[in-house]
């Protein structure tokens, strides 16, 4: 396979779970992961597969972005790669999929204890909660460093995934409207989209522009 056609689906897979991803984060702003009738609602349960859905597709797509500008983004982007994947891989694929085959089943019980399980995540997940909260501010902002100095991808899609970090700041502000808490990962699924959607155009090489412009400017003289 061409690197071509493996940039093609990767953009593919990036601007579909991109777009998944927000409708998953929007329709869960509209009810409480507290909420024993919302966690067994029909809603919950489809919001929950299109986000899981989304997130492997997310997931999957995600090294195109960073072998298109390996060269020019370094470690900062290798590393900020990994730290959204983890990301993808906890919040993204891990929590939806609890959703959809765990949480339910506990939701429903008569058992009081078993309902406590279903809306609180269990204290051993602590340690990867944390390390995802790590990686989800390190990783979006290293991702952004090094995708500005890249200048392989529009540098507009950088300014969301910062955009991205002050979302997920005013999320801890209190009494903040639900939709308002679903921000930060909104912001982040179009900044997906827009790597997906930049991974279907064609090439462009950061290193031809100059040699275009000095090329032009011989001529001229």
């Amino acid at each position: 396979m061409s690197s071509n056609a493996s940039y093609r689906l990767s953009g593919i897979a990036l601007l579909s779970g991109g777009i998944l991803s927000v409708v998953y984060y929007v329709t869960q702003s509209f009810g409480s992961d507290t909420d024993i009738k919302t966690l067994t609602s029909s809603l919950f349960l489809i919001s929950s597969i299109i986000g899981f859905i989304g997130s492997l597709l997310a997931l999957l797509g995600l090294p195109g972005v960073y072998i298109r500008q390996a060269k020019q983004a370094g470690i900062l982007g290798l590393l900020g790669f990994l730290g959204i994947a983890y990301v993808i891989l906890m919040q993204g694929v891990l929590i939806p999929f609890t959703s959809i085959t765990i949480v339910p089943f506990l939701a429903s019980n008569s058992n009081p204890a078993l309902q406590a399980l279903a809306t609180s995540a269990p204290p051993a997940m602590e340690p990867f909660f944390l390390v995802s909260l790590a990686g989800q501010t390190l990783g979006i902002l290293l991702l952004a460093i090094a995708t500005l100095r890249a200048r392989v991808f529009p540098r507009w899609i950088a300014w969301l995934l910062i955009a991205t970090l002050i979302g997920g700041l005013l999320s801890f502000l209190p009494a903040l409207p639900p939709l308002l808490e679903s921000l930060a990962p909104v912001i982040a699924s179009v900044a997906l989209v827009g790597f997906g959607s930049a991974l279907l155009q064609p090439q462009r090489s950061a290193a031809a522009q100059p040699a275009s412009v000095s090329t032009n400017m011989g001529a001229r003289v």
